[in-house]
């Protein structure tokens, strides 16, 4: 009986544990999904760095860098930030959430992730250079990021990393071929000390982990490489099999943008490209973006297209099927500028960059204009 009561006694402390770790345990609503596509995988010989940015924000706009940056670079954000970029080395770069951790980076006035990132692809040209600078930032104590670490990854012509990180624990992991996938879960050797996530925040991370690896696995099944459709697909899925006990999938109601960042392994300062969507991504077009653009569609920067598609989103739900004409124009537009890029190739070959770049610019400002017609 003495030994009965003692159960009971623990079992009674463990609950309660368990109870006040979820009574603190909020709607996660400020999460991402993000993938890295090592180029063994891709139809083209490229590889891709994935992300799908789940935030508050409906302020999303595509940015090009001033014109006093140490490094040309294109991204994509809010109000100014940059949540996911590429510059003209193909340095490739995203950020998710972490988890609840030990040694929170939550000292108000250091940099940001998005202030870091962009210090990465304004600096780095590689990825292995990127990790080192990270890693620096996070030494000398300059990283702000609330009560949770952060997931970085880095992706260049060559490799990937990566970088899970708290204020005082830095890990990362290489990648040269393959995929990686994260949600908002550390996965990096020696980072699940580090954690002080919920039961219910872990299980909608491994959720939407396995809605990824599901997506990409079924993508090799089938042609055995992995497309950029098939990301844009992946980047759009909305539910969980029924009697899931998680409901979110990768793409949520607080999904606000999305892109695809391609680096073309041959020529990545003229070749590659970003594909970005403006807005909720089941409510917009992906579009190309070079990494040698020279301007912009204006309804891409000054909220128009980011406004119409919320405004779709309010009016038809998460759950609204896609139009059929807009995933066939996705699907003619990656191929019209995939011809493109082939032929700028060979202008490239000629020692003809100019001419490359004006060919990429002026295919890509047509895909702009007509998904305008389409969009706004």
């Amino acid at each position: 009986m003495k030994n009965f009561r003692s159960l009971l006694l623990l079992a009674s402390i463990f609950c309660c544990g368990l109870a006040t770790a979820f009574k603190n345990d909020p709607e996660l609503d400020h999460e991402c999904t993000s993938w890295m596509i090592m180029h063994d995988l891709t139809k083209n010989n490229t590889n891709i760095l994935h992300k799908n940015r789940d935030a508050m924000s409906r302020k999303i706009t595509v940015y090009l860098s001033p014109a006093n940056s140490p490094r040309k670079w294109i991204a994509s954000g809010n109000d100014g930030h940059t949540t996911m970029g590429m510059n003209a080395s193909g340095l490739a770069v995203v950020m998710n959430s972490g988890e609840r951790c030990i040694n929170p980076p939550n000292v108000k006035g250091k940099k940001g992730t998005p202030a870091m990132l962009r210090t990465v692809i304004e600096s780095c040209d590689t990825a292995a250079q990127g990790v080192a600078k990270l890693k620096q930032l996070v030494n000398a104590g300059d990283y702000s990021h609330g009560e949770k670490g952060s997931i970085f990854f880095l992706l260049d012509s060559k490799e990937g990393y990566v970088c899970e990180m708290t204020a005082k624990d830095f890990t990362f992991q290489k990648y040269t071929n393959g995929y990686a996938v994260r949600a908002n879960s550390w996965q990096n050797q020696g980072m699940q000390r580090c954690s002080r996530s919920s039961v219910h925040g872990y299980l909608n991370s491994a959720a939407r982990l396995c809605v990824a690896y599901s997506g990409l696995n079924a993508a090799i099944d089938k042609s055995g490489k992995i497309t950029l459709l098939d990301s844009f697909e992946l980047s759009r899925h909305f539910q969980m099999p029924e009697k899931s006990s998680e409901k979110r999938s990768v793409c949520f109601k607080n999904t606000n943008s999305s892109a695809d960042l391609e680096i073309d392994r041959q020529y990545p300062g003229v070749l590659s490209t970003g594909y970005f969507t403006i807005g909720h991504p089941r409510h917009t077009l992906y579009v190309p973006v070079p990494v040698c653009a020279e301007k912009l569609h204006p309804a891409m920067s000054d909220l128009k297209w980011s406004a119409a598609a919320w405004q779709r989103f309010n009016k038809l739900g998460l759950a609204a099927p896609i139009p059929e004409k807009w995933l066939n124009f996705e699907k003619e537009s990656v191929a019209r500028y995939a011809e493109a890029k082939e032929k700028a190739r060979k202008l490239l070959n000629q020692n003809k960059r100019a001419e490359a770049v004006k060919l990429l610019n002026t295919t890509a400002e047509n895909i702009w204009k007509k998904a305008a017609d389409i969009l706004l």
